[in-house]
């Protein structure tokens, strides 16, 4: 069954060897091995780097990015690029700090390649906040994904603080995703979705990754509670926006650990779970490949 990802900081967090790292949770090698297809490199800019630094450091993972990919993978600039067999590479920026307050860097990073943003990490840019505190967008925020809209750059709302979700709802109108969130009604953290966030984004036809983070899952028993997300997500009317998010690479332990355990992912949700192959196979890729044909 092929495998569909939303976030990992591989390219980052292994900068001289982001897509052959032995040691990595996510390489090719083990993508391949569960039959991967579709992976989003996610630049995560450190939380001291601003302004000149920020747009300094993603520019140079762009470029690094260029010079280690030896036609190991696809990037993935626009459905026409997308290739089924073999593995394909979205670059996002996580978190606006490289675009500064400056609309035309975001036009430069599309120019560039990137074709997905989270608006903020943890901490507060000239975007919005993060779940460090309550404020929403700027204006110069709402002004941001409204020409991320328009010029087809992805919206991602993961690590955006309910006031910030709030002014992404009333200033867009089209799909938009959480590449790595999961359900606060199963685990109250921050960093979960409210169930009404989780409606917004099945009524747009959006995406929303399951993060592996034991933190985000639950205190303990992770592996059943991770389950029990899935579970909520489906009974929320989840089964075309739901997907993988694992945020390998970003994080200090996982439920799983590295991406070899799509296949037992996948193998859980057949036999454990018994659900329908095909709902299975929305879930490990279709959902995230559709979404991300349609929107960029």
């Amino acid at each position: 069954m092929k495998v569909a990802d939303a976030h990992c900081d591989t390219l980052t967090k292994f900068p001289d060897n982001p897509f052959h790292t032995e040691l990595a949770h996510w390489n090719l090698e083990k993508f391949a091995k569960s039959h991967g297809v579709l992976q989003y490199f996610a630049i995560f800019t450190p939380d001291n780097f601003a302004g000149d630094s920020a747009l300094r450091f993603a520019f140079e993972s762009i470029s690094n990015f260029i010079a280690k990919n030896n036609n190991d993978v696809i990037w993935l600039k626009s459905p026409s690029d997308y290739d089924e067999n073999k593995t394909n590479v979205l670059l996002s920026l996580e978190g606006a700090a490289p675009i500064i307050n400056n609309i035309n860097n975001l036009y430069a990073f599309y120019e560039l390649g990137i074709r997905a943003m989270g608006l903020t990490w943890n901490h507060r840019n000239f975007v919005a906040d993060g779940i460090d505190t309550d404020f929403g967008l700027t204006p110069f925020g709402i002004e941001v994904i409204k020409e991320m809209e328009r010029i087809k750059m992805i919206i991602d709302v993961s690590h955006l603080n309910e006031n910030g979700f709030a002014d992404v709802v009333k200033n867009t109108n089209k799909a938009f995703i959480a590449s790595h969130s999961n359900a606060r009604t199963i685990h109250d953290h921050r960093r979960n979705l409210h169930d009404d966030q989780i409606r917004e984004i099945i009524s747009r036809q959006g995406f929303i990754g399951l993060n592996f983070y034991t933190e985000f899952v639950a205190q303990n028993d992770f592996q059943i509670a991770f389950y029990k997300h899935i579970e909520h997500f489906l009974k929320l009317g989840a089964e075309n926006v739901l997907g993988m998010g694992a945020d390998f690479d970003g994080i200090p332990i996982g439920v799983y650990p590295d991406a070899l355990s799509y296949v037992e992912i996948a193998e859980k949700l057949l036999n454990d779970m018994q659900l329908d192959r095909q709902l299975v196979e929305k879930i490990m890729h279709r959902n995230l490949i559709e979404c991300t044909l349609r929107l960029i």
